[in-house]
């Protein structure tokens, strides 16, 4: 005689694989929003390196988005595992995924990856404008120049509007920029390079004297997003 599963041992066997998958559904989340991760990791690298020979080749990258790299430099837009296209921050330096929510405005969940070096001060030049040979404000006031890695953001009109010596520090004293340097006469060159009269004679000594990032006054406000990594002394050269 035959012998088939009765309804309670079909009710028993049916409520063990719910509670199976249901055991299992929180795992099987995990790895495909893992997978998607690193899949948006992936593509971050591939347009970072492609805004890198684009940078090289054709000079700064000013679009918020990959429309200028599709076709030479990458071979398609990608869109990222969410649905959403990748965004471009200029002014930061890093290409954006909104993350599982799909909204960049919010950053809890953002994925993102540099495309340009971290911000950094990586030169200071003396430039004796007057040729007189030494550090001095005769005729035309000499000035030193401040070159970091990157483009800085809309520094020119914070520095002009707060405390100058907030941002650096002249041999490791915070009070001596601002006595040394004119804080009106500040420009900015090339989006990477901020140019500063020389106040008094002698401010400095070209190839002995170093100037740096002040961490200790200036703050993440203050600094508009433009906090360096690390504060590392550079020497003051001459041009």
């Amino acid at each position: 005689m035959k012998k088939g599963f009765t309804l309670i041992e079909l009710l028993v066997v049916i409520t063990i694989l719910a509670v199976l998958a249901g055991a299992a559904l929180p795992y099987v989340q995990n790895y495909v929003e893992e997978s998607r991760i690193a899949k948006a990791k992936t593509d971050l690298e591939e347009i970072a390196r492609a805004l890198a020979v684009y940078e090289t080749r054709e000079g700064e990258y000013v679009k918020g988005d990959v429309t200028d790299l599709t076709g030479r430099y990458l071979n398609k837009a990608p869109i990222d595992p969410w649905g959403r296209p990748y965004l471009i921050a200029t002014d930061s330096g890093l290409v954006i995924s909104g993350g599982p929510d799909r909204d960049t405005t919010t950053t809890e969940d953002n994925i993102q990856g540099p495309y340009q070096p971290p911000l950094a001060l990586v030169s200071a030049k003396w430039v004796d404008r007057n040729q007189s040979g030494a550090v001095d404000t005769q005729n035309a006031s000499d000035t030193i120049q401040l070159t970091f890695s990157r483009k800085l953001i809309n520094l020119e009109a914070d520095l002009n509007n707060n405390a100058i010596d907030g941002y650096f520090v002249v041999n490791g004293t915070s009070t001596l920029f601002s006595g040394l340097f004119e804080e009106t006469s500040l420009k900015m060159v090339a989006s990477r390079t901020l140019v500063y009269s020389v106040l008094v004679d002698n401010a400095f000594v070209p190839g002995s004297d170093s100037i740096e990032i002040d961490y200790t006054h200036a703050t993440l406000a203050d600094m508009a997003g433009n906090l360096c990594i690390g504060s590392q002394a550079v020497r003051i050269l001459p041009q």
